[in-house]
């Protein structure tokens, strides 16, 4: 326990809770605040229950409602970033009055939130943290810890990797991760950019193909045209991310690119194909984009795959597969197009015609 270090985590979905939640449970002082009336009512009610492969905990939390933002007294040490990508600004902005110059801001989110923040609130109080758990919430104050595609697919899976701007690894994320490994194993990372464009890859690779065709995580890997999909998804990625310098790993072990166009050819590659398929997990879960499309919310399309598109375009990078899927999922959204597997069908038809 941290006696005296405040945290606030603005935005309790299924990543933010899950910090806020153990880091709660471990006595440490954390005020959650989120938009949802009744997973707030719920949580101060009932607690905040955390299962899945991790057990089953109930945790009292100190939960508010972001209306209830300006009634906040005093400063905190820590700001926990958690709404989705096209909220971080506005987030930002309604917790300033409760920063200091001292304050630290983390951004455990998908996508590169960290170019939003900085501008906001100083490069110097800005923290990343690239996160590879997987966790799904579909009733108030009650968060399931679920199989990761990307844990699936390393080694020696991490949950939390926490890094500095510039790299180096300082106090404050050694602290940070201190904090964080109450809820999985987490580690220092001195290259936060790298990682981030790293995580991009599975991002891209699984959140937009599981929201269009209504497959668990599981199983649009184990489907073949779905995993033929997300192959080219990935390989647009890390071609985008390297051509920006950055060190962009591919999420399928020891497998390069090399291998991933192989496998995306018309020969295939059988090993890769076999790692890639993997094994259902013991609590088979979605990403959150697809929980997004259930619940009918906005996805973070445009900050994925449609960030991949954008910035494939300023380096030269022809990116039809991502192109595609950010227009399906648009139609997905608006109600043109039913969530089932004819979308695959759809993208496939689109990249042949922009070929």
């Amino acid at each position: 326990m941290n006696m005296g270090f405040r945290i606030a985590s603005i935005g309790v979905g299924a990543i933010g809770g899950t910090l806020a939640g153990f880091m709660s449970k471990e006595g440490e002082d954390v005020l959650l605040i989120d938009s949802w009336r009744e997973h707030v009512d719920a949580m101060n009610k009932h607690g905040l229950t955390l299962d899945g492969i991790t057990g089953k905990h109930n945790v009292a939390v100190n939960t508010i409602h972001t209306d209830q933002i300006p009634n906040i007294e005093g400063i905190f040490d820590m700001v926990i970033v958690a709404v989705k990508s096209y909220d971080t600004q506005e987030a930002i902005k309604r917790m300033l009055p409760f920063m200091n110059d001292d304050t630290w801001v983390v951004s455990p989110q998908n996508s590169i939130n960290e170019v939003r923040i900085a501008p906001i609130v100083g490069a110097n109080r800005t923290i990343g943290c690239i996160t590879t758990i997987s966790a799904g919430i579909y009733e108030p104050a009650h968060i399931t810890r679920t199989g990761s595609v990307s844990q699936s697919l390393q080694k020696e899976p991490t949950c939390f990797k926490v890094g500095e701007l510039h790299g180096e690894i300082t106090p404050r994320v050694e602290k940070i991760v201190d904090l964080f490994s109450s809820a999985g194993k987490t580690v220092p990372t001195e290259d936060l950019w790298g990682e981030r464009w790293s995580k991009m890859v599975t991002n891209c690779m699984v959140n937009a193909t599981a929201a269009m065709t209504g497959m668990m995580s599981h199983e649009v890997r184990a489907n073949k045209v779905s995993r033929m999909q997300i192959l080219n998804l990935a390989i647009e990625t890390i071609k985008v991310g390297r051509a920006m310098g950055y060190n962009v790993v591919p999420p399928m072990g020891d497998f390069s690119l090399d291998d991933m166009e192989e496998a995306a050819g018309p020969n295939g590659h059988p090993e890769l194909d076999r790692v890639l398929s993997g094994e259902p997990p013991t609590v088979p879960g979605r990403p959150s984009m697809a929980q997004d499309v259930i619940k009918g919310r906005a996805t973070e399309i445009e900050y994925l795959n449609g960030m991949v598109s954008d910035k494939g375009t300023e380096m030269g990078i022809r990116t039809p597969y991502s192109n595609a899927v950010v227009e399906v999922l648009k139609a997905v959204e608006s109600g043109e197009f039913d969530i089932g597997v004819d979308n695959l069908d759809r993208v496939a038809s689109i990249v042949r015609a922009s070929a």
